[in-house]
This record gives C-alpha cells, sequence and structure tokens, in this order.
C-alpha cells in the first residue's frame, strides 16, 4: 500500500510539472502569434479580402477571439464590420457559435460576446433564452450580444428584464443605450414607460434619460399627481419645465424625503416665480444642507426677482443657516466666469 501510494504521488507530480509545461507551451506560442494576428486585424480594418490570417489551432482560437473582442471594442462601423468579414471569410464564425455553448464559463463568455459583435442572427434564439433565464453573469453577457446583433428588437425582447432584473448593472445597461443613441432607444422605452412596470419602475426612469427628452418629458411628468415613489417622483420633477406642473413641485417641496424636497427645489427654480417665493425661503431653512444649497440657487433663477431684492431677503433672514446660504448662492451667481466668444 506504502510503495502504492508512493506511486500514485508520483505520478500526480509527474502529470503536474507535464500540465505546467504544456500551459507554458501554448502561452508561448499564442505570445509569439499575438503579434500576427494584431497585424492582420489591424490591415482587415481596412481591407479584409487580402489579409493572410496565420492558421490557428483549436486551442489558439480562444486568445484569439479574446484579442478579436478587444478590436472591435475600439472600433465602430464600416471597421467593425470588416473585422467580421474577416472571420467569415475565414470560417471562424463557426467556432463563436460553439463557443457560445461551451461548458467553460470563460469559453462561453467569450464565445457570446463575439456573437454580438459578428450580430450572428444563428445565436438569436440560443443568446434570447440566456438572457431571460440564465444566471446573472451569463444572462447579462448575452443580453449585450443582443443588443448589439439587433437593438430595437432586443429591446422588445428584453424590456421587462432591464426594469426588474436588479443582478443587471444599471451603469452598464446606461452605457450601452447611451451608445445605440437616443433614435434607436426612444420608441422602445416609450412603451416601456407607458406600461408602468410594478417592479423595476425606479429602474426604468433612471434609464428614460438616454431617450429623447420631448418624447420622454409628458410621460414621466404625468407620474407627479399618480404616485408617491420617490424615485419615481424624483425621475418626474427632473423632468419638470412647464408652468402647469408647478402645483406638482410644489407639493413636493413637502415631501418627507429629502431628496424629493431638493428634486422640487431645482425644479421650483426652472420654471418658478414670485409665486414660489415662500415654498423655497421655506426651503431655505430645510435641515439638510443639500435642500438649503438647492433653494437658495433656485431663489437666485426665479423670474420677476431682481438682485436688490435677494439682497433684502438675505439681511432680514432670521435663520443663520439661510443667511449664509443665500450669501454663497449670491456670490456664486456674481462671480461666475465670462465666456470670451
Amino acid at each position: 500500500m506504502a510503495l502504492g501510494a508512493l506511486a500514485l504521488a508520483l505520478l500526480l507530480l509527474l502529470a503536474m510539472g507535464a500540465m505546467r509545461q504544456l500551459r507554458g507551451w501554448r502561452a508561448a506560442r499564442i505570445a509569439h502569434a499575438e503579434n500576427a494576428w494584431r497585424d492582420a486585424l489591424s490591415e482587415a480594418a481596412d481591407d479584409p479580402n487580402d489579409v493572410r490570417l496565420p492558421p490557428i489551432g483549436r486551442f489558439e482560437m480562444p486568445a484569439f477571439l479574446v484579442l478579436w473582442n478587444h478590436f472591435q471594442e475600439s472600433l465602430k462601423g464600416e471597421a467593425s464590420d470588416r473585422l467580421g468579414v474577416l472571420l467569415t471569410l475565414h470560417g471562424i464564425d463557426r467556432h463563436v457559435l460553439r463557443l457560445t455553448r461551451a461548458r467553460s464559463l470563460r469559453l462561453k463568455l467569450i464565445g457570446i460576446a463575439a456573437a454580438g459583435h459578428l450580430r450572428e442572427q444563428r445565436a438569436w434564439p440560443y443568446l434570447e433564452n440566456l438572457a431571460l433565464n440564465g444566471g446573472s453573469i451569463v444572462s447579462f453577457a448575452a443580453a449585450r450580444a443582443l443588443l448589439r446583433i439587433e437593438p430595437r428588437r432586443a429591446l422588445e425582447v428584453l424590456g421587462a428584464a432591464l426594469s426588474a432584473r436588479e443582478d443587471w448593472s444599471l451603469a452598464r445597461i446606461g452605457s450601452i443605450l447611451q451608445d445605440l443613441g437616443p433614435q434607436v432607444v426612444t420608441g422602445p422605452l416609450v412603451t416601456m414607460l407607458l406600461k408602468r412596470p410594478k417592479k423595476g419602475l425606479d429602474r426604468l426612469v433612471k434609464l428614460a434619460r438616454f431617450g429623447h427628452r420631448e418624447r420622454i418629458s409628458t410621460i414621466v411628468r404625468g407620474w407627479l399627481g399618480s404616485s408617491d415613489e420617490m424615485e419615481v417622483l424624483l425621475a418626474a420633477l427632473d423632468y419638470v419645465e412647464d408652468d402647469s406642473d408647478l402645483p406638482w413641485a410644489k407639493a413636493a417641496a413637502g415631501h418627507t424625503e429629502w431628496r424629493v424636497r431638493m428634486a422640487a427645489a431645482k425644479a421650483l427654480g426652472r420654471i418658478g416665480g414670485r409665486a414660489e417665493l415662500a415654498v423655497l425661503l421655506e426651503l431655505l431653512r430645510d435641515p439638510i444642507w443639500w435642500v438649503r444649497y438647492h433653494a437658495a440657487q433656485a431663489l437666485t433663477h426665479l423670474r420677476g426677482l431682481e438682485p436688490h431684492e435677494l439682497d433684502t431677503l438675505r439681511e432680514n433672514a432670521r435663520d443663520a443657516f439661510a443667511a449664509d446660504m443665500l450669501s454663497q448662492a449670491l456670490a456664486e451667481r456674481r462671480w461666475q466666469p465670462v465666456r470670451l466668444s
């Protein structure tokens, strides 16, 4: 038994050594080939038809696709399309489709990203299923790939998931929508906003800013009188630009949540006049510094209020915090740098 255990230990050590050598050999081979791959990809961005791509073995394929994905991240338009043509000309698109179904998470993610950059329609059904039913990492990668393949269709498919899946980074979704542009995302966003999903509405209103403001504003502002959810009110107040919304903005100034009061102060500064003076003076005495700050800023922008009247308000302020904040706002207003044309 002792001899057998010793023999197994030796075999294990030999196997570990062989695996280490194999990994080193692969790494050296990939490092040697990478310069040639870079040159080929750079040439393909201009014209893929005459590019001589060195042979890529099965073990080197993931490393090549990682590099190809990296190139795609930095390219747009026709140059990106040409890199896709290069893969199709060399039959690598078939390898991409196989990788999307790999058991290894790393290989699967490489394949999913490549399928998105390739705008590979053949992968759509499988990626859609992954996006709607997969785990956190895989589902988001699949959703991102779908948005690259066919953005409008993907937004229709993923609408509910964008608002409901809290495991998807809102910042990353916003970055994707920003890259797609308002012309692409506004229609689907309007459809999602009109449905007013019960779950994830706060996420949806944050994404609304990536659409055309004029088409989004009417819908979002309509929530001022029909919702008491903080995130919804914050989004709605951000879109207040019309005098007809003044009653809602003034009502929000008395909200128990300080962020809503701050948003109300900002809104009153955009559309308010003398009639809103009393509300803003009350906010100027708010216990939260940020509310007082934006109330003071709003006072300096009220329509029909002259600078000397603001000085009088500051001098007559009974609250020392209110007087200091108004002094700061007036100083900022008067010492704004002059823009040279």
